[in-house]
């Protein structure tokens, strides 16, 4: 049998959905803010004055032209880091293919690889709270009424 990987991103708690969701939003709102110059320049094009107002009244270009050179050595540094590492990757791993698709793993996969009847794998799988035992031979051993206290 290949590798048991379960993914059932539906079974996810609340907290690990909102968690996620939090996550994606923080990226996406620090990729807006870094994507605002081009955002006002296109705004500017149409017609708003941000642009105008940030870059030739407040004198934002002479920062800009103060600080291109620095951007530009950090993007062509980054380049090089990039290239870099895709050829030494090309170099290590030529020749070699390791993509492979990960099987879909059904509940009776699961209930044969843990030694269970899939009627116990589905009782096991609505419980709120188990306590299980898993031994080296992978026999499952479990209590599912078993109550926890929470200090």
């Amino acid at each position: 049998m290949n590798d048991l990987i379960i993914d059932k991103p539906h079974s996810l708690k609340a907290h690990h959905k909102v968690t996620y969701l939090s996550v994606t939003f923080i990226f996406w709102a620090i990729i807006f803010y870094l994507w605002q110059p081009l955002i006002s320049l296109v705004a500017w094009y149409f017609g708003f004055e941000l642009f105008y107002d940030h870059m030739i009244e407040l004198g934002g270009y002479k920062e800009f032209a103060n600080i291109l050179l620095i951007y530009l050595q950090v993007i062509v540094l980054l380049g090089v880091v990039f290239l870099a590492w895709a050829k030494v990757n090309e170099l290590r791993f030529r020749g070699k293919s390791r993509r492979k698709l990960v099987a879909v793993v059904t509940d009776s996969d699961i209930a044969s690889y843990f030694k269970v009847e899939e009627k116990q794998l589905k009782e096991l799988m609505e419980q709120k709270t188990l306590s299980l035992d898993i031994s080296d031979d992978r026999v499952i051993q479990f209590e599912p009424k078993k109550s926890f206290k929470v200090a």
